[in-house]
């Protein structure tokens, strides 16, 4: 079986807004509250002016203090972006240690991309030592959650056996959940398992469903098998 290649990359959108507590606030405002110590608007402020969303100007030196402000006030998606400037090397100089400590922090308290994150860390050795046992941990936990790309790669780690026992019904069962959600390599990897019968039955029918899938998302090689396939 081809097994593409591996989607342990680590989740680099750091600028989009996620703040339901705002509705539409205006930035003086947003200030306000974040001066008065409020976490949300903290946060909030911070990634506006990371980002430069709703007018304001980028400063990557304030957006890294008001992110450190709510992260000491208990945002949990402070720790994930402040993780990401580390990794990055966006507003200071790149430190995957400390990238690593923050995401871990974050994923303690469940968020699912910096548990991804983790699991890209820790499988790679990078800002920590190598280890595909807690590779495998952190993937479940954001995969638990839904997360395709840590479906992904949980699904790709049973299929190697890294970190866990090594089982096909465990990899079809991961790459399914993330073929669903649209990621290709998994429809790609899926379509593979399906044609040679691992960890299911052949089932040429299903092969041919999911290489299609995966074509359809601009996969090259998808394409071929479909075409080596008629």
């Amino acid at each position: 079986m081809k097994i593409k290649k591996s989607a342990f990359y680590i989740f680099t959108m750091i600028f989009s807004l996620h703040s339901p507590a705002f509705a539409e606030p205006s930035v003086a405002d947003i200030q306000y509250r974040a001066e008065q110590g409020q976490a949300v608007a903290q946060y909030h402020l911070g990634m506006m002016l990371l980002s430069g969303k709703q007018g304001v100007v980028k400063n990557y030196e304030q957006a890294f203090k008001w992110l450190t402000a709510a992260d000491q006030n208990g945002s949990v998606g402070a720790k994930y972006s402040l993780g990401m400037m580390y990794y990055t090397g966006t507003g200071v100089e790149k430190d995957a240690k400390r990238a690593f400590d923050y995401f871990t922090k974050a994923a303690a308290k469940g968020h699912a991309k910096a548990q991804y994150n983790l699991g890209v860390l820790y499988d790679r050795g990078e800002g920590t030592a190598q280890n595909y046992e807690q590779a495998f941990e952190w993937f479940s936990r954001a995969a638990e959650q839904g997360y395709p790309p840590a479906e992904y790669n949980l699904a790709h780690l049973y299929k190697k056996g890294h970190g866990v026992a090594q089982s096909d019904e465990q990899a079809l069962k991961w790459y399914t959940k993330a073929a669903e959600h649209d990621e290709s390599d998994a429809q790609y990897n899926l379509a593979q398992m399906y044609l040679n019968g691992e960890g299911t039955p052949k089932n040429l029918q299903l092969a041919k469903k999911w290489f299609q899938q995966a074509a359809n998302a601009g996969d090259s090689d998808a394409k071929e098998m479909l075409k080596s396939l008629e």
